[in-house]
C-alpha cells in the first residue's frame, strides 16, 4: 500500500496517548504450561485462523469474478448491484487478513498487487485508450495502481452500467480475474507452499528459527496494521485541518467503504490476538499472556474493544464526509487505535520476549 506522511495534528495526538501500565505477573511463571500454550497458539493460528480465512478469501474472490463476468455479459443495474455487493463482501475477508500481513502476502507483493490506492484516474483512462483488450496476464506487468480492488471499485461505482464501453468491460473482466489469480496463489502459499508449516514448526526449515520469533512476528503484525490505519489510512486524508483534508486520498472513496475497511483491519488484528474466525476459537496470543499476566491480557482486550467500538461513532456518515464535517469523530478513532498500538507495543511484545524462551 502507499506509504504516506503523518499530519502534525495526529502526531501530537499520538504523543498524548498515555501508556497503560502492566501489572506484575498474576501467577508464577510455569515454563511447562507456557511451552504447551506456545505450540498450540502457533498451530491454531494456522488451522483456526489462517487457512480458513484464505479459503473464504478464495471463495469470495470467485464470487466476485463470476459477478463481474455476469455484469459484463449483461450490464444491468441489478447485475451491477450484485457485483458491488460481491466486491464489498470479499473486502471484509481481505481487510481482516491485514491483521496478519506476514509471510507470502508481504514477501510476494500480494498486498500492493491487489490493494494499492488511491486510484489514478488519468492512468486508468490512458490504459483504456491504449489497450482496449487488456488481459489478466498483461495486468501483471502494469503499475500496481492499475490493478486490484480499487480500479475495479472505480468502474463498478462511477459508471452507469448501460454506459460501459467494450474497453471498460474487458478491463473489469481482467481485474476480477487477476484478483482471483492472486488470491488463489496466496492461499496456496500457506498450504502447498508451506508457510503454514513454517509457523507451526519453527526451526531450521522455517524463516522463524524459534517459537519466540514466530509469535513476535504475529504480534508485530498487530502493530503494523495499527500503524497503517492510525498513521496512514485515516490521518493522511484527514489532514491537519478541514481545509487541507482530501477525500481523494481515502482507501475506498467510490463505494464509501473506507470506514468498513478500517474497522475490519482492527477486527482482523483482534481475531489474530484471540485466534478467532468464523465462530471458531483456538489457543492464542491472548491465551499465552493469560499464563503469567491476566491483567495485561485484559488491558489489551479492552484496548481492542475501545478501538473497534470507536468506529460506531460514525453512524451513517461516510469517512469522505467526516474528514471535513465530523473531525472529532475521526480524531477519536485515531486516538483509540494509537492506544491499542501502545498496548501491543509496550505490553504484548515485551511479554513474549520475557516469557517465551524457545
Amino acid at each position: 500500500m502507499k506509504k504516506l506522511f503523518l499530519p502534525a495534528v495526529v502526531i501530537a495526538s499520538l504523543m498524548s496517548v498515555s501508556v497503560m501500565s502492566c501489572s506484575k505477573s498474576d501467577s508464577p511463571s510455569n515454563s511447562q504450561d507456557i511451552q504447551e500454550v506456545e505450540t498450540k497458539a502457533l498451530s491454531d493460528f494456522v488451522s483456526v485462523l489462517g487457512n480458513p480465512l484464505y479459503s473464504d478469501f478464495t471463495s469470495e474472490a470467485t464470487t466476485l469474478d463470476n459477478a463481474v463476468k455476469a455484469l459484463v455479459a449483461n450490464p444491468t443495474a441489478e447485475n451491477q448491484a450484485t457485483a458491488q455487493a460481491a466486491w464489498k463482501t470479499v473486502r471484509v475477508v481481505w481487510e481482516q487478513s491485514e491483521g496478519f500481513l506476514i509471510g507470502p502476502v508481504e514477501d510476494d507483493n500480494y498486498d500492493p498487487n491487489m490493494d494499492t490506492w488511491p486510484t489514478d484516474r488519468n492512468a486508468i483512462d490512458n490504459l483504456l485508450k491504449t489497450n482496449s483488450n487488456i488481459t489478466s496476464d498483461e495486468l501483471n506487468n502494469t503499475d500496481d495502481a492499475l490493478k486490484g480492488f480499487h480500479p475495479l471499485e472505480y468502474l463498478l461505482w462511477e459508471t452507469n452500467p448501460a454506459d460501459y464501453t467494450d474497453a471498460e468491460k474487458n478491463y473489469m473482466t481482467a481485474l476480477s480475474s487477476n484478483i482471483l489469480s492472486n488470491v488463489k496463489a496466496l492461499q496456496a502459499s500457506w498450504t502447498d507452499g508451506g508457510f503454514g508449516n513454517e509457523i507451526t514448526n519453527p526451526g531450521a526449515d522455517s524463516r522463524y528459527k524459534t517459537k519466540q520469533e514466530a509469535l513476535e512476528a504475529i504480534a508485530n503484525a498487530l502493530i503494523d496494521i495499527c500503524n497503517e490505519v492510525g498513521e496512514s489510512k485515516m490521518p493522511v486524508p484527514f489532514g491537519n485541518t478541514a481545509t487541507d483534508a482530501d477525500s481523494t486520498q481515502t482507501e475506498s472513496p467510490y463505494s464509501h467503504n473506507s470506514i468498513v475497511d478500517f474497522k475490519n483491519n482492527i477486527q482482523g488484528a483482534y481475531n489474530s490476538y484471540t485466534c478467532s474466525y468464523g465462530g471458531a476459537t483456538g489457543t492464542s496470543l491472548s491465551s499465552l499472556v493469560q499464563v503469567n499476566n491476566k491483567n495485561l491480557d485484559n488491558q489489551i482486550r479492552t484496548a481492542f474493544q475501545n478501538a473497534i467500538k470507536s468506529f460506531d461513532g460514525f453512524g451513517d456518515i461516510t469517512f469522505e464526509k467526516a474528514i471535513y464535517n465530523n473531525r472529532t469523530i475521526v480524531q477519536n478513532v485515531i486516538t483509540q487505535v494509537a492506544a491499542l498500538k501502545t498496548q501491543v507495543e509496550d505490553g504484548l511484545v515485551p511479554y513474549i520476549q520475557q516469557y517465551v524462551k524457545d
